[in-house]
């Protein structure tokens, strides 16, 4: 099933949505997402805060390195575990799939 965010519930499947992150970077570098905000299709913003961060990792795609994120998220009371994509040449975030 594709991802869709409609009224504010987020469904299953791969997705390319940008989002707005805040992280908190250690001082050896290692990032840690805390809460995000993306827009749903009716214009609103949503926060979304992390509750746990599942796994982390370092992807080189097609020579485009990227920090991947698996985490579980709380959006009202709904809990989702998604994928979420940090690239480092551009340092923009995204949330790449909901699992």
């Amino acid at each position: 099933m594709e991802e869709m965010l409609c009224k504010g519930i987020l469904a299953d499947g791969q997705a390319n949505i940008p989002i707005q992150m805040m992280s908190l970077t250690d001082c050896d570098g290692r990032m840690t997402p805390l809460w995000f905000r993306l827009e749903t299709e009716e214009h609103e913003v949503r926060l979304c805060r992390i509750e746990e961060v599942v796994s982390r990792d370092e992807k080189k795609y097609v020579g485009v390195r990227e920090k991947q994120f698996v985490c579980k998220i709380r959006l009202g009371n709904v809990s989702k575990t998604l994928e979420m994509r940090y690239s480092v040449e551009t340092q923009k975030w995204r949330i790449f799939q909901f699992l």
